[in-house]
């Protein structure tokens, strides 16, 4: 038998020096990575911005709801004087007045509103001074279409 010796032949020093990644190859990918993460960081932007916007008119929604029920219990006639302290409290129709996700302020009418208007507003507007956090007549969720 024959002891066969394997010499550094040209291919087997390709080989090693083929092994790893250039400078230019990764600093790609950190490029894309970057970039990537970039992308998400606008997404989680906009994501908030839309949830924020949600939450705001879901709690008009549930002060309405609140008040309209409270007048109907009260024997409070539509247009009639609903003061905010009396319409929020210990035993009022909200423990605590909701505060806007975004920093907006709420104006509330001060009146028993009639079936689909609003009991109040928040008067915050984008970056862009589009005003978005406002229920429109019809999305206050007490009128009888449901």
């Amino acid at each position: 038998m024959k002891n066969i010796t394997l010499r550094n032949s040209g291919l087997s020093r390709r080989l090693r020096r083929a092994s790893g990644m250039t400078l230019i190859e990764i600093s790609l990918v950190i490029a894309l990575l970057l970039g990537l993460i970039a992308v998400v960081f606008m997404g989680i932007g906009s994501y908030r911005k839309g949830a924020d916007r949600a939450k705001c008119k879901i709690q008009l929604a549930q002060v309405q709801k609140a008040i309209r029920a409270y007048s109907n219990f009260q024997n409070l006639a539509i247009g009639g004087v609903l003061a905010t302290t009396d319409a929020f409290g210990a035993g009022k129709a909200l423990e605590n007045q909701p505060t806007c996700p975004s920093g907006g302020t709420y104006a509330w009418t001060g009146t028993v509103p009639a079936v689909s208007i609003p009991y109040g507003n928040c008067d915050y507007t984008d970056a862009d001074g589009v005003t978005t956090h406002v229920l429109t007549t019809g999305a206050t969720g007490d009128s009888k279409d449901w």
